[in-house]
């Protein structure tokens, strides 16, 4: 009866102690709050998340929409009530940085590829047969762009030194990529600035073709990068160390699957369409395919410089900053030292 009594404890025991480790590990899983426009330049993210690799850091991720890397994603990252943000390093991010918010960019997450991510096209309809067509015929054309202050404004400046053009010899108007189409079928403007899946879409529909791949006139730029609000870099180093280390391995994944074809593609659709705002399969497709993630995370602190530089003459930002304040590669080099070089 002794025996049979000790025999049942220790059954009880171990079943105890079986239930009690996961529910241990999940207890001492550190919550990071993350804020994402929730579009293609975040599946390094998404991937991370669904693939494990954050929760094998110990970390338990909250993902949160914003509608823009500015405004109110910059005043959680600076109360701390945000983690870690994301976005372009817009005008507004420069002037945030100057009036005292306390946030990092800690590495680059999207950059402007090789496989035609963004183009500006030219409808159709203007075009002589048989006629080539310059740069330099876009003098007094309407041109659409996505925003009157951000980087496709900055690509457009490209673009008109290419044609010997200058901002005056054109009409710029704004409106959202999803509208582009419309704009340009219906001859409400003769050039716009496009990205896919919308680029196929035009071309597709006889719409509109390509005068100049934004690859030709910015290679390599950023377009998307990880911020990190300064409460965590000071208060819990070792939580940012271990998020970035999760976030490249979700990066290298893309990267295997998009550029190094390891896998199928679809696995991958699959994910951002379960995390991002995206509706049609098919267009979601296009687009992943020619978007190019940064699988070693680095950042061209001179880019920085130089579009802050733009931005200052063209009146975008107030007061120019010291970029080293906004800047931290530390933590992207300790994540690539542990992980290797991806090449």
């Amino acid at each position: 009866m002794r025996q049979e009594s000790i025999r049942q404890f220790f059954t009880t025991a171990v079943l105890c102690l079986f239930l009690f480790i996961p529910a241990l590990g999940l207890a001492q899983e550190t919550k990071v709050k993350v804020g994402l426009l929730m579009i293609n330049a975040d599946a390094g993210v998404f991937l991370a998340l669904e693939k494990g690799y954050f929760r094998e850091q110990g970390l338990a991720v909250e993902l949160n929409y914003f509608s823009s890397s500015g405004g109110s994603q910059m005043a959680a990252l600076t109360t701390g009530e945000l983690d870690v943000g994301s976005g372009s390093i817009s005008p507004g991010i420069y002037n945030a940085v100057a009036g005292g918010v306390n946030m990092k960019a800690v590495a680059s997450k999207s950059r402007v590829g090789p496989r035609g991510s963004a183009k500006f096209m030219i409808r159709r309809s203007l075009l002589d047969a048989g006629k080539p067509i310059f740069l330099k015929d876009i003098k007094g054309k309407v041109i659409a762009l996505n925003s009157v202050g951000g980087s496709s404004r900055l690509y457009l400046d490209g673009l008109l030194k290419k044609a010997g053009l200058r901002e005056t010899d054109v009409v710029v108007r704004v409106m959202p990529f999803s509208d582009t189409v419309v704009a340009l079928s219906q001859s409400l403007v003769d050039v716009a600035f496009v990205v896919q899946p919308f680029v196929t879409v035009v071309e597709e529909k006889g719409i509109a073709i390509g005068i100049a791949d934004l690859w030709e006139l910015f290679p390599g730029h950023m377009s998307n990068v990880l911020f990190y609000s300064d409460v965590l870099i000071r208060n819990r180093p070792a939580v940012a160390e271990k998020f970035m280390v999760a976030f490249l391995r979700g990066q290298r994944y893309f990267y295997d699957v998009v550029v190094k074809k390891k896998e199928p593609l679809d696995s991958l659709v699959d994910t951002v369409a379960k995390y991002s705002r995206a509706g049609d399969r098919k267009l979601l497709t296009l687009a992943l395919g020619v978007t190019e993630l940064s699988p070693n995370g680095e950042m061209d602190l001179k880019e920085i410089h130089d579009d802050q530089e733009w931005y200052f003459q063209k009146g975008l930002i107030k007061n120019k900053i010291d970029v080293n304040r906004m800047v931290d590669l530390r933590l992207v080099q300790s994540a690539v030292q542990a992980l290797g070089v991806y090449r």
